[in-house]
């Protein structure tokens, strides 16, 4: 399967209260984690913003989202929709994001499968996750009809859960707290 970052930038980051790409961990923006961990693993990416973020756009390739408030959703909606790929996501708020867990989640294909992610205790993680280029239009449905539960839109779809037992990996980071 031919696959394409997205890194989900977008977010109003209302808890953190400071735009997360820029956000500080261990000594190192946020957003180097995830452009790094695309890097290692030779994958072209885009990130995808906000319409105050345009600063971004003078650094990366970025997909704006042409779906306001539409939370992660709208982001792979827009991405799909400007690059008619499919594409590998995650969130700019998971440093401990790795390059064997990807790779795992690239080479568990199924290619009759809409989007493949993890569960973890049972419970399904939908970060990181692959998405395929076809699902788009299921998704508009599901903007249209107001489902913005990624969860609720996973399971609406034929999907793949790969079970995983690494809790640390799906910690993101929302408050300053998580930062500790």
């Amino acid at each position: 399967m031919n696959l394409h970052g997205l890194i989900l930038c977008g977010g109003r980051s209302s808890r953190m209260k400071q735009d997360k790409s820029s956000v500080l961990f261990q000594g190192k923006p946020l957003l180097s984690y995830a452009t790094n961990l695309f890097d290692t693993l030779g994958l072209d990416f885009h990130l995808s913003i906000n319409s105050s973020q345009t600063q971004l756009k003078e650094h990366y390739s970025c997909i704006e989202d042409a779906f306001e408030a539409k939370g992660p959703l709208g982001g792979i909606l827009s991405a799909m929709k400007t690059l008619g790929k499919n594409l590998l996501v995650i969130p700019v708020d998971m440093p401990h994001l790795n390059q064997s867990l990807l790779n795992h989640l690239i080479d568990a294909q199924d290619t009759h499968k809409m989007v493949r992610c993890f569960q973890l205790n049972e419970r399904l993680e939908p970060f990181p996750s692959i998405w395929r280029a076809s699902s788009a239009e299921k998704l508009e449905l599901f903007i249209r009809d107001g489902e913005l539960s990624l969860q609720n839109c996973i399971t609406q779809l034929p999907h793949q859960l790969i079970d995983c037992d690494d809790s640390t990996s799906f910690r993101n980071m929302n408050s300053p707290r998580d930062l500790e």
